[in-house]
């Protein structure tokens, strides 16, 4: 067998393993509900947030994503690793993955790629979600001006551009999630950073944690222009490196 089959392989095992598990609902229920809770409040108090002659959608997409970058989407990632290497470690199946015919770090990738693709999953359903609660949102409260406007252009672009920011919190995530077989661990360490991050936020020092990227990479702002791109590459290169990393580690143990 070759890489690409060793990888193929390990996938359909990762999706069959998925089935019937709350790995998958996770990620719905994240981005939901941080679209109900902005629903509720634009809904409730609407009449502060939204000015006549002004795109309503403006501001209930700010509420999306600021609570999604800066606290939901860092510990949905913790919990999200944490849940999905528990699989695993509940069943103590990790000496028997080991004694498969296939690379060890075909393992490792297959996982790494599964949860990118969850990740996909939450930001689409972020912006789906969102589309439907600001719609909901424009019929029973007609005053506000949803239906007289359309869903704004950036809304898709930044939770591509979240998603990529997130790349590197999911490499080391899950690292940490296949490394200690304890549950307590991987989700403890994400909330703790996630916290840091949010208490430390106005310090420079702060932007250096893969945690809050998501957060800095907005900027405090809607304005395409002025959205800190750099932070793409930071997460793209963490996630490379991290991947290297964990295979170089990983697949020197006998078990995890």
């Amino acid at each position: 067998m070759n890489a690409a089959t060793d990888l193929i392989n390990c996938l359909g095992m990762e999706r069959l393993k998925l089935k019937g598990t709350l790995v998958i609902w996770l990620a719905i229920f994240a981005p939901g509900f941080v679209v109900v809770v902005a629903f509720v409040a634009g809904y409730a108090d609407g009449e502060r947030f939204y000015q006549p002659g002004v795109n309503p959608w403006n501001n209930f997409c700010e509420h999306l994503l600021a609570g999604w970058s800066l606290f939901i989407f860092p510990l949905y990632i913790s919990l999200l690793s944490a849940l999905y290497a528990a699989l695993e470690h509940q069943n103590r199946a990790w000496g028997y993955l080991y004694s498969l015919p296939v690379l060890k770090s075909s393992i490792y990738l297959s996982k790494l790629l599964v949860l990118t693709a969850l990740i996909v999953l939450s930001h689409t359903a972020l912006f789906v979600l969102g589309f439907c609660a600001g719609s909901l949102i424009g019929l029973l409260k007609p005053a506000f001006g949803f239906q007289n406007y359309a869903m704004s252009a950036f809304m898709p672009v930044a939770c591509l551009h979240l998603f990529v920011c997130g790349l590197g919190m999911i490499v080391i995530q899950l690292l940490i999630s296949l490394w200690y077989p304890s549950f307590i661990i991987p989700a403890g360490f994400g909330l703790f950073a996630t916290l840091a991050g949010a208490i430390a936020r106005s310090f420079q020092v702060s932007h250096f944690s893969p945690y809050l990227w998501p957060f800095v990479f907005l900027n405090n702002t809607l304005g395409v222009n002025n959205w800190n791109y750099a932070i793409l590459g930071w997460s793209v290169c963490t996630y490379l490196l991290g991947a290297y990393i964990s295979m170089f580690f990983l697949g020197r143990r006998s078990r995890v």
